[in-house]
């Protein structure tokens, strides 16, 4: 979870992922919402009817598109943890070296292989939920238009309101559609924004397990060092000491 390998990758990634919906797509997605709502009380206004059957027409599209965002957001997260390509490429770059002078380099290769081919098989499966989402709500307008249609036609024909508001209600869910097919492409940069922006700020708020450095006691330092029966040895080798019975003192300003 700590590889500099991970945490590059999320850097590299999540930053330009926020960064995408901060600017005309918000202001977009904005206008797109002020439009809807409106579209919604002018339709309320001529004809209830239609305004009715719309606005619900636009809410269970809304519940739709949150259920899709929350399995994509479940999938990000998924992949986020999974993904070890990132992770790998960055370490073979840092130590390129060492890996050919042991001769692996086709055994890396073939690990950034498979973890690449994991991540496509994840994007595929966004990628079928996203184009889901895309065609329900690029052909939303063409339901509009058909539902609200049917209604009219029933409320002028039994006289409840007239041609002219009745019309006027169509034509305001319908510009209301509209609103939601332009703001509704922005829909996965939306989504990817939504998980990078948690992953980035899990990472600044991380609270150390080991405790907070800027915590504990802080006692004054003289800067005198004393060496008392020091004993060494490296892992790898702990039968060969380096330091056996070391002793020595050095004071504050002294080089030893």
């Amino acid at each position: 979870a700590h590889a500099p390998g991970k945490l590059i990758t999320r850097l590299a990634s999540d930053a330009p992922n926020i960064k995408a919906v901060v600017d005309a797509r918000m202001l977009q997605v904005i206008y797109a919402l002020s439009a809807i709502v409106a579209c919604i009380v002018i339709a309320f206004i001529y004809c209830w009817q239609v305004a009715i059957l719309g606005t619900s027409l636009i809410l269970l599209l809304a519940f739709v598109m949150i259920g899709l965002a929350y399995k994509i957001s479940i999938m990000n997260i998924e992949q986020i943890k999974n993904d070890e390509a990132g992770r790998i490429a960055i370490e073979i770059i840092e130590n390129v070296k060492t890996i050919q002078l042991l001769t692996r380099c086709d055994m890396f290769f073939d690990h950034y292989e498979t973890a690449s081919k994991q991540q496509k098989r994840s994007e595929l499966k966004k990628g079928m939920i996203e184009a889901i989402n895309y065609s329900i709500t690029q052909s939303f307008m063409y339901f509009m238009m058909c539902f609200t249609y049917a209604v009219g036609i029933r409320v002028i024909y039994q006289g409840d309101k007239s041609s002219d508001d009745t019309f006027k209600g169509i034509i305001a869910m319908m510009l209301g559609a509209v609103a939601v097919m332009n703001s509704a492409q922005y829909f996965p940069e939306f989504v990817k924004a939504k998980t990078a922006a948690g992953m980035l700020f899990n990472i600044i708020y991380r609270k150390p397990r080991t405790g907070d450095l800027m915590e504990g006691d802080r006692p004054e330092i003289r800067g005198n060092i004393l060496f008392e029966n020091v004993k060494f040895s490296y892992p790898q080798r702990p039968l060969q000491p380096i330091m056996k019975g070391l002793q020595w003192t050095a004071l504050r300003g002294q080089t030893v």
